[in-house]
């Protein structure tokens, strides 16, 4: 199978392409950079395997939620190429792919993954493996408050949320300590994982359905928001 992945939906810029059992990509954590280097970075990897964007069985990309221009800039790219060349298209989840990292790397079977949002919010979701080593969600992906939302328990926390709310994590606990991984952004790895099982289990779609996942409308508060919240 020939699968290609994009993310850009946070500091990260990540391509992946997985070709004929393997797997070479490209990571960069390049703030505000997505929209000049992705297409550069898509083209070298597939120079480098020799593979044209025709031969692709799907194109996956980062559907969010993140930031609201790199969704876009992902999810542009991963529809141009598709519709280029006449292949379908699969979204995943920011907040599963990160946690889909843990496992990969530290073995992690249950982690929070809460991602700064701004506007005093963050994105937030717990998953757990599956039997396919997969990361699943517990609940439907949430905005909010970092108080609201990251009270409960998990032993892995993740994300930039995590990290620069780490005072409303449940540390206090009895008996229970809590393990907050610093450094993660998506990968593209992780989402060549998730995204080729997704498109095993028949959700592959034509390229002009690929929507973004941004779970509020506002990009940042008002200049009367801000002074309320002071």
């Amino acid at each position: 199978m020939k699968f290609l992945a994009i993310d850009t939906s946070t500091d990260a810029c990540s391509v992946a392409l997985e070709f004929d059992g393997s797997v070479i990509s490209d990571h960069r954590v390049v703030a505000r950079q997505h929209g000049a280097l992705i297409l550069p970075m898509v083209d070298a990897l597939m120079a480098q395997a020799g593979c044209k964007a025709t031969q692709l069985d799907a194109l996956i990309y980062g559907r969010g939620p993140g930031s609201f221009t790199g969704v876009r800039i992902g999810i542009a790219t991963a529809q141009g190429i598709a519709l280029g060349a006449d292949v379908g298209v699969v979204g995943v989840s920011t907040l599963q792919s990160i946690a889909q990292a843990c496992w990969r790397e530290h073995g992690d079977n249950s982690v929070a993954v809460s991602v700064d949002a701004r506007m005093d919010e963050v994105y937030f979701c717990q998953f757990v493996v599956n039997d396919k080593q997969l990361m699943q969600p517990e609940f439907d992906e949430k905005i909010g408050p970092p108080e609201q939302l990251m009270g409960t328990f998990c032993p892995v926390w993740v994300g930039s949320g995590a990290e620069r709310y780490t005072a409303q994590l449940p540390q206090n606990l009895p008996s229970q300590s809590v393990c907050v991984r610093s450094g993660y952004l998506p990968n593209a790895v992780d989402l060549l994982t998730l995204g080729a099982d997704k498109v095993l289990d028949g959700q592959l779609q034509a390229a002009e359905f690929a929507n973004p996942v941004y779970l509020r409308n506002k990009v940042a508060l008002t200049t009367a928001e801000r002074h309320v919240k002071q």
